[in-house]
C-alpha cells in the first residue's frame, strides 16, 4: 500500500537524503554536495512509502519551486511520482500560490506535461544534466 505524508525534514532527513542519494548520486552521477543546498528545513517535504518502506520524496519551497523529486527505480511508473507532484500542487493551491515551477530533466518533460506543466524558458545545464524550466499556473488570472 502506497502512503504519502507531509513530513518535517529535521525528523525525516535520513530517509529523505538516502532516497535522493540513491536516485541522484548513485543512478545519475550527481555530486552529493549539489543536493545539500540548505533549503530543506524550510521546504514542504513529501515522503512516499510502500508498506512503510520509503520509496519516494519531493519538496516545494515557499515560492512554489518544486524540486528534488526522487522515486526509487523499482517503484517508477507506479504513480508514486505523480502522487507526490499532485500533493505538492494541492499544497500550493491551499497556500494560494499563483504558480508552481521546476527544472525538469529533459527526459522527464513528458511526465510533467501530463500533469499540466508547460515549458517556460530555455534549456540549461545543471549537475551535467540538461533541464527544461517548466511552470504550472494555478490561478485563472494568468490565463490571458
Amino acid at each position: 500500500m502506497i502512503t504519502l505524508e507531509t513530513v518535517d525534514f529535521s525528523t525525516h532527513s535520513e530517509q529523505i537524503l538516502s532516497l535522493r542519494y540513491r536516485v541522484f548520486s548513485l543512478e545519475q552521477g550527481v555530486d552529493p554536495a549539489i543536493d545539500i543546498d540548505g533549503l530543506d528545513n524550510d521546504a514542504i517535504q513529501i515522503l512516499a512509502r510502500v508498506d512503510e518502506i520509503p520509496v519516494g520524496t519531493g519538496r516545494m519551497l515557499s515560492d512554489g519551486h518544486i524540486g528534488r523529486i526522487a522515486v526509487l527505480a523499482d517503484f517508477r511508473k507506479s504513480g508514486i511520482g505523480k502522487e507526490i507532484m499532485l500533493r505538492l500542487i494541492n499544497t500550493a493551491r491551499d497556500r494560494e500560490l499563483e504558480r508552481v515551477f521546476l527544472g525538469a530533466q529533459v527526459s522527464a518533460v513528458p511526465f510533467y506535461q501530463k500533469i499540466g506543466f508547460s515549458p517556460c524558458g530555455e534549456n540549461y545545464m545543471e549537475a551535467n544534466i540538461l533541464h527544461t524550466p517548466m511552470a504550472l499556473y494555478l490561478t485563472s488570472s494568468h490565463n490571458d
